[in-house]
């Protein structure tokens, strides 16, 4: 693992609370609505993978943490390997301890809270057989549904980020709850790029749609399907992952969804934040997030590159190396220097 990744996803602590003061007796206020995250990490098969998967995982925490205000409690870290992140990772990701996090969950959120859970990872779907990939036996997707009727009246989102997870949707789908994939289906099932966009996205300005200075599932799932097909044109690939989106309940995704769509209504009422209070993030620190989160890409781009060396000419690997090193080492000194991008 980079020694970026190390330095970049520590953790905030602290727990929000709303405090009314009246003449008299003091009265607690009702608590305003909360919002739990659980990231999962499946297998990754190979190093490569697996570390590709961790630095989607750690960015999105450090979002949540650094730039959205969650408490570090209500975020909730599982990974293939703990040893990628110690104190980061809370638990190895096999399916007793994810069913047990979504257990936990539902037993400390209250009805009205907001719950996203989100996989990344390899998938596989075969007939009946509709799996995400953790170490030790596949979790499917009827055990974590039958897991989520645990959390039925909170609002859900489920965001699916692995290959064939398009199958995953009639399994997921139920009323209140947003169920993302990054496939249209399970024959769509090769390595997918959507996690890494959908992540960026809640650091991302461009994600901001409505320019209301907060992104809604809506906008993130928008933001990713568009990076997602711009990278494919870039790399001169046929787009071989086509993401949906479900939200109202009917277990068929929409790969357009809208305001006015039969998908999209509650997905634009979601919004990743730890409570209705909008971003407590300062300029300076959404600065140096996104610096961080632009780091992060150029180290997939790097990682990536050096698998594909053996299909490119010497000279060329090297010129590509040599260009995503030099900008690698810019960003990383203006992040030490403190300067806005």
């Amino acid at each position: 693992m980079s020694g970026y990744c190390r330095s970049t996803v520590g953790m905030a602590a602290g727990l929000l609370s709303l405090v009314l003061i009246c003449a008299g007796p003091a009265v607690v206020a009702q608590e305003r609505p909360q919002t739990h995250l659980l990231v999962i990490t499946g297998v990754g098969g190979e190093d490569y993978y697996g570390d590709l998967f961790h630095r989607w995982a750690a960015t999105l925490t450090q979002v949540a943490t650094e730039h959205l205000g969650f408490a570090r409690e209500h975020v909730v870290y599982l990974g293939e390997r703990m040893d990628r992140a110690p104190g980061v990772i809370a638990g190895v990701s096999d399916k007793a301890t994810v069913l047990a996090a979504v257990e936990r969950i539902a037993a400390r959120s209250r009805p009205g809270d907001r719950v996203m859970i989100v996989l990344i990872g390899h998938g596989t779907a075969r007939g009946d057989r509709v799996l995400f990939n953790v170490p030790g036996p596949d979790l499917s997707a009827k055990e974590l549904a039958d897991a989520l009727g645990r959390l039925s009246d909170r609002t859900l989102a489920v965001v699916n980020t692995t290959p064939s997870s398009g199958a995953f949707v009639q399994y997921l789908s139920a009323p209140n709850r947003v169920v993302i994939a990054a496939t249209s289906g399970g024959a769509e099932n090769q390595h997918t790029l959507f996690a890494a966009h959908f992540v960026d996205a809640f650091a991302e300005p461009g994600a901001d749609a409505d320019k209301d200075e907060r992104v809604s599932l809506l906008e993130a799932f928008d933001y990713a399907r568009r990076e997602v097909d711009r990278a494919y044109r870039l790399d001169h690939r046929l787009l071989s992952e086509h993401a949906q989106l479900d939200d109202n309940g009917d277990g068929i995704g929409s790969r357009e969804p809208g305001a006015a769509a039969a998908d999209g209504s509650l997905a634009g009422r979601f919004y990743l934040a730890a409570a209705d209070t909008g971003d407590p993030s300062t300029a300076q620190g959404r600065a140096s997030l996104a610096l961080q989160v632009e780091a992060r890409r150029l180290v997939d781009r790097i990682e990536g590159l050096k698998r594909r060396k053996l299909g490119l000419a010497q000279s060329d690997y090297e010129t590509r190396l040599e260009a995503l090193l030099v900008e690698l080492a810019l960003n990383r000194r203006a992040h030490r220097q403190g300067r806005l991008p």
